[in-house]
């Protein structure tokens, strides 16, 4: 129930009729699987299968309903997690030690960067790494069965690339440090593993390696973690900020005195975290940690910079770790445990009156010092209606025959009229049953970083070089051009209702067909082989939870009968 209170205080009016249009966290309001949410036409799909599975929650909750009951699971999933944790390492920990670890596993700097933009993906793996790590060093104790682990890792794919890059990070890096000790069991529990990862992330891992998608360097700078504070990077990292968009950076983290008071807490509670583990027997637990922090220091560090700059664009695959601060989620799980481990600490020396005391101060602290979550991060997360005249014009491209959009503005981001100005990706790709050709790169204030869609890259050259847009889309086939209007950015109206026949005409919407002879594209065969695969390894791990409920069921009943 804390739990739950502490997710509804940080949500708050995201919470409220209508969806969350928030940089990346754009949510149809409508249940229709449209090409995005499948990853068709997307070289590197990083919705998938993420955008497919709240397509699924929607269908019984309804898509409004679904976007609050997902963000209420992950928040409470990572506060029970991180719970669970301690119990595992902390033998005995108490009420108090549960509710400070609660807390502070989801009211903190991580946790706001990635709801700001609007990065409930990377947050699933987020919520799922505390499980997964509990789950791993049980198995190679032989205290858990490896049915758990690949279940928690299964959970882990629903989220695509980002949390499944979490979670196999850390769980992996305890698997192997714990072959030094039990080499027979570890490597069973690893080879278990992988295969399960493989499994979950066939569906964007394919398609992305048989298209070979490239990083160039000005993609791999954009994302290295930048200073929130004026403790600079390293300083803003301890604290579990850090991250590389400016645009989620609150204000005060910029006061000084905050800044210091966070990332003393952090460090404090790392101390308490490695003195529980070595009393607890589970300084296994330690090697994700230090993995976490090798990855981060490759991207972060000088010497260092060109090794990491190497493996994204160089390596097969690498572009998936360019947000290397996605990895410093494993700090902010072991800083979480190590404030409940102090706690408890506390407790077993002193009086139970200086506990609740100590508690009280810290719990002060962990949310002064991140004092803008309060109330969906002090408003930026804000459920908003989608028009009608959108949804219905939305609907209407979906019924017409099969053909590409191409999309207007040429831009990505859109600040709607009806979303209060707020920034957002493009509604358009998520709500139309149709293949949506869009400007994919990234506008960011250090500049452009370049997109992966080699069609979409086509059309921006091409207007950079003085074409019209309408012109650009024509040259790469696609049927019909779509304009959205009223988003705070110029397009040319008139131009788009004469270009060609007008089939869909609405206040928030135009389209127009242009060519009905265009042939359609298709699917491509390793979008079929990567979701085939997934979706059999999913059913797999649907069987083995099932299964394993059966056989608790049926001990339980034994146990019962016993005279």
């Amino acid at each position: 129930m804390w739990s739950i209170a502490l997710a509804v205080v940080i949500l708050g009016p995201a919470l409220s009729p209508g969806v969350v249009l928030a940089y990346d966290m754009v949510w149809s309001p409508d249940s229709r699987l449209t090409p995005f949410a499948t990853g068709v036409g997307t070289p590197a799909p990083r919705a998938v299968p993420s955008d497919a599975v709240a397509w699924l929650v929607g269908l019984v909750l309804t898509p409004a309903l679904s976007q609050k009951a997902i963000l209420v699971a992950v928040l409470v999933g990572a506060s029970l997690g991180m719970v669970a944790l301690l119990r595992h390492v902390v033998s005995g920990a108490g009420l108090t030690a549960w509710g400070v670890t609660a807390l502070v596993s989801i009211w903190n700097p991580f946790v706001a960067e990635r709801l700001a933009v609007g990065q409930w993906t990377v947050l699933i793996g987020y919520a799922v790494l505390p499980w997964g790590l509990r789950s791993a060093h049980r198995s190679v104790q032989g205290q858990g069965s490896r049915r758990a682990l690949v279940l928690i890792l299964g959970s882990a794919g629903l989220g695509g690339v980002n949390s499944v890059l979490i979670v196999a990070t850390g769980v992996c890096a305890v698997l192997l440090a714990a072959m030094v000790s039990d080499p027979r069991r570890s490597v069973v529990s690893l080879g278990v593993a992988c295969l399960t990862v493989v499994g979950v992330s066939a569906v964007w891992a394919l398609p992305a390696l048989q298209a070979a998608v490239g990083v160039g360097r000005a993609g791999v700078s954009a994302f290295v973690p930048i200073a929130d504070t004026p403790l600079g990077v390293w300083g803003s990292l301890v604290s579990g900020g850090g991250f590389w968009n400016s645009a989620s950076h609150p204000i005060q983290r910029e006061v000084t005195l905050i800044a210091v008071t966070a990332g003393l807490v952090s460090l404090v509670s790392f101390v308490f975290f490695v003195v529980a583990l070595r009393r607890g027997r589970a300084l296994l637990l330690m090697a994700p940690v230090v993995v976490g922090a090798a990855v981060v220091a490759l991207s972060v560090l000088p010497s260092t910079y060109g090794i990491w700059a190497w493996l994204v664009t160089e390596v097969p695959g690498g572009g998936a770790l360019r947000d290397s601060h996605k990895f410093v989620a494993v700090w902010v799980v072991a800083t979480s445990v190590g404030l409940g481990a102090l706690i408890d600490s506390v407790r077993r020396r002193a009086e139970s009156g200086l506990t609740g005391v100590v508690a009280v101060v810290v719990i002060g602290l962990v949310v002064l010092t991140s004092s803008h979550m309060i109330w969906g991060l002090g408003g930026r997360l804000d459920a908003v209606p989608v028009p009608q005249a959108y949804r219905q014009a939305a609907a209407e491209i979906s019924s017409l025959p099969s053909g590409e959009v191409g999309l207007l503005p040429w831009n990505q981001y859109r600040r709607y009229e009806w979303n209060g100005a707020g920034v957002s990706l493009t509604l358009a790709p998520r709500i139309v049953g149709q293949r949506v050709l869009f400007d994919d790169s990234l506008p960011l204030r250090s500049g452009v970083v370049a997109g992966e869609d080699r069609r979409a890259s086509t059309v921006s050259d091409l207007i950079g070089a003085g074409v019209a847009p309408v012109d650009a889309m024509r040259s790469v086939g696609v049927r019909y051009v779509a304009a959205e209007l009223g988003t705070g950015l110029p397009v040319d109206e008139a131009a788009v209702r004469s270009a060609g026949r007008v089939v869909v005409d609405r206040e928030q919407l135009l389209v127009v067909e242009l060519d009905e002879h265009v042939t359609d594209i298709g699917t491509p065969v390793w979008h079929v082989i990567g979701w085939g695969i997934t979706v059999l390894t999913t059913i797999m791990l649907g069987v083995v939870g099932a299964a394993t409920r059966r056989s608790r069921r049926l001990l339980t009943s034994l146990l019962r009968s016993r005279p």
